[in-house]
């Protein structure tokens, strides 16, 4: 999973169900992504190794938009 030494690339918000932030880890050189349910709690983190800012970008929206699911763990 992505460590808390990287750095926050951008953030996207949906209107209910809380918010993700895509993340870069400059050491391991991947992005991932924390997801946040609606009171700000982290609920899961998505690692993208050998994945483009493009495509996490992607992955993001698809989840505020409701198009890809992550289930809470």
């Amino acid at each position: 999973m992505g460590d808390n030494m990287g750095r926050k690339v951008l953030t996207y918000t949906t209107e209910t169900r809380g918010y993700c932030e895509i993340h870069v880890d400059s050491k391991n050189e991947m992005f991932y992504i924390k997801y946040f349910d609606d009171a700000g709690r982290q609920f899961y983190t998505e690692d993208f190794p050998n994945k483009s800012l493009a495509f996490v970008e992607d992955a993001a929206e698809n989840w505020t938009l409701g198009i890809r699911k992550i289930e809470e763990i």
